[in-house]
């Protein structure tokens, strides 16, 4: 009768696993962190649009009352503007930034000023956000489009605007396919 073989069964983790095994770990983490840290960026860009709302409304207003938008950010007192999280103000100018020969009683442009240090050193010198443009239409209504500031030379890459913003370049893309 033949003994049963008893292999040398090994009980533990053998280096290879020993390293690869924590390494995985940290990247799932780095990962998770990641997301979190984008969430958490997202979340402060949307707060700081939902604030360029309401001054959206503000010259809505100034355009029903005079026909025109407003000329200067004293017509519609934007220094009333009490800035929250990262948004720490928003300059108003007539016309539309970065285009010169934008018509001034019909285009108006409110820039987001953000502080985004919080966020890392990545982030430290950026100080504009977004742009908020708004278009007299034909109809006397204001159509506004919120987009990445690609005038302004430390400003935030369109990546992290929320979509309500992102949209608006979208459909402006789309339109252009389908005119194509």
């Amino acid at each position: 009768m033949t003994k049963p073989q008893t292999g040398n069964r090994q009980s533990g983790l053998t280096t290879a696993e020993m390293v690869v095994y924590p390494m995985v770990v940290i990247a799932l983490i780095g990962t998770a962190f990641g997301f979190y840290h984008n969430s958490r960026i997202d979340d402060a860009v949307s707060a700081a649009v939902d604030l360029g709302l309401e001054q959206q409304a503000i010259i809505e207003e100034y355009f029903d009352a005079y026909g025109e938008m407003p000329q200067s950010e004293a017509d519609i007192n934007l220094r009333s503007l009490r800035p929250e999280g990262i948004l720490t103000g928003m300059d108003y100018r007539a016309g539309e930034l970065g285009v010169p020969a934008a018509d001034k009683l019909r285009t108006g442009t409110l820039k987001a000023r953000v502080d985004m240090t919080e966020f890392g050193t990545r982030f430290k010198d950026i100080e504009s956000g977004f742009l908020r443009i708004a278009r007299a239409q034909d109809d006397d209504t204001i159509k506004w489009d919120c987009v990445a500031d690609a005038v302004t030379v430390d400003a935030l890459g369109g990546r992290y605007l929320p979509e309500t913003c992102s949209s608006a370049e979208d459909d402006e893309d789309g339109e252009e396919l389908e005119e194509e």
